[in-house]
């Protein structure tokens, strides 16, 4: 009997290994390649910049993972598929605090995809019809919807061509705001800020996203000016800029932990502040181009 049992095992195990091994070989993934993804602002009469940094990625409504741009992506599927992806943003500047950027469709495509092939695809991504933009400034027009509201003497702003190069993509000449100190041994500082005062920023918990570009040796603190029928005016430093060293980087602000919960009447002012110490040596340049502040319309 104990022969029997023993046998039986070996024979039921031999079995699950067998079939698990050819279970497994059967699988021979298909792979979707995705080196970059592009943005239609068409709809908003914008510019096509940003920094989309993953995907998160479902195949037929079922989640696959989240994944970073590029990747080349394994996936169990052949023939006909639908796709659909979502488009994610590194937050506030921190590498590793990714969020999905909301005022972008979630995108949907049908692909016909082939085991042990490789299907490259570039996803668009476009905007929402119910996206509200507060505010959207490239330095295309001459007067600039920045302004310097503190500024010394021999300090200036100007628009200006200079080359615009984010992570290898977008390259080429534009048009950016340049913030410049005077070279001179003292302790400086600047105020910039949002020409418009912000009515309509919602107070409810919706996201509040503040994108720009930004080259600067120096830090910069982004803040915000609240004007509460309530509370008066409170001004809040939000998020510190670390020096870039050369290049151009772009952030996704949510402002959201700001604007929430404030009362109903609140408006908004957005700046950028930003000292110079007596022994600084960098660039006495900050340069910021394509803003973007925008929420979504419940």
């Amino acid at each position: 009997m104990r022969k029997h049992v023993i046998y039986a095992t070996f024979l039921s195990l031999f079995i699950f290994f067998f079939e698990g091994c050819e279970t497994e070989k059967s699988f021979i993934p298909s792979y979707l390649k995705i080196d970059s993804v592009l943005v239609d602002a068409t709809s908003i009469s914008g510019n096509n910049i940003h920094q989309i940094s993953a995907i998160q990625l479902y195949q037929n409504n079922t989640f696959l993972g989240t994944y970073p741009i590029p990747s080349k992506i394994p996936i169990n599927a052949e023939g006909k598929n639908v796709f659909s992806f979502a488009p994610y943003v590194k937050l506030n500047g921190n590498n590793s605090q990714l969020g999905p950027y909301l005022s972008l469709k979630f995108e949907d495509t049908l692909l016909n995809v082939n085991r042990s092939s490789i299907t490259e695809i570039t996803p668009i991504f476009n905007y929402r019809e119910k996206l509200s933009v507060l505010w959207q400034e490239d330095f295309e027009d001459v007067s600039p919807t920045l302004v310097p509201v503190a500024i010394a003497k021999g300090d200036t702003t100007f628009i200006d061509y200079r080359d615009f190069d984010l992570a290898g993509r977008f390259k080429g000449k534009s048009k950016v705001f340049v913030a410049k100190f005077e070279k001179i041994d003292s302790f400086k500082s600047m105020d910039l800020a949002s020409f418009t005062t912000f009515k309509k920023i919602p107070v409810d918990g919706t996201d509040v996203y503040l994108e720009f570009d930004i080259q600067t040796d120096l830090a910069v603190q982004v803040a915000l000016r609240r004007i509460s029928p309530t509370k008066g005016v409170e001004f809040v430093n939000y998020l510190l800029i670390n020096p870039t060293k050369g290049n151009w980087k772009r952030f996704y602000v949510d402002l959201v932990y700001e604007t929430q919960g404030q009362p109903v009447g609140t408006t908004f002012e957005i700046f950028f502040l930003s000292d110079k110490g007596k022994e600084f040596n960098g660039s006495h340049e900050i340069l910021i181009d394509n803003i973007r502040l925008s929420h979504l319309n419940k």
